[in-house]
């Protein structure tokens, strides 16, 4: 097998499997603290697919992501400049996609029909995109501006 293949392969699945343990442990948070269920009452089934979610899905594709980021905007810039671009970039494209990707995915894991998926979508989007950008856009320029590319995490996006 070529080398350079199973390289990427192996930088992939180490971040979908990080990125897998995050969202399932914050299923698991989500379960006690929102939920307010005791340990013993935890949906682990529910928690395995939010994480198999970040396995094959969030975490490989914000690996992407973030080295395409890397590639495109270029090192003219001061740290604080090129931090600002990647968090608009990301921002302007990747918050939306995620944020409108992740909603049907969720809703499939959690068994839900179609018309319930749907009403998601249309009605709480807005509302989840809103609250993206309270939040995310200083967490960002602090990822960008003072994480280096090889330890930059997803950050949880899920509605």
């Amino acid at each position: 097998m070529n080398r350079t293949f199973v390289k990427h392969f192996k930088d992939y699945l180490r971040e979908g499997l990080q990125c897998g343990a995050i969202m399932g442990t914050g299923d698991m948070l989500a379960q006690t603290v929102t939920d307010k269920r005791e340990l013993k009452e935890i949906d682990f089934g529910r928690t395995l697919k939010y994480a198999s979610l970040g396995i094959v899905y969030v975490g490989p594709l914000l690996k992407g992501w973030y080295k395409y980021l890397d590639v495109i905007v270029t090192e003219k810039n001061t740290k604080f400049v090129r931090a600002a671009k990647k968090m608009l970039i990301d921002q302007s494209i990747m918050a939306p996609m995620l944020n409108l990707t992740l909603i049907p995915l969720v809703g499939m894991v959690m068994n839900q029909s179609y018309d319930t998926i749907k009403n998601h979508m249309k009605y709480d989007y807005s509302e989840i995109l809103k609250k993206n950008y309270i939040l995310w856009p200083a967490a960002q320029l602090i990822n960008f501006g003072f994480i280096p590319l090889q330890f930059q995490k997803y950050e949880k996006r899920l509605p």
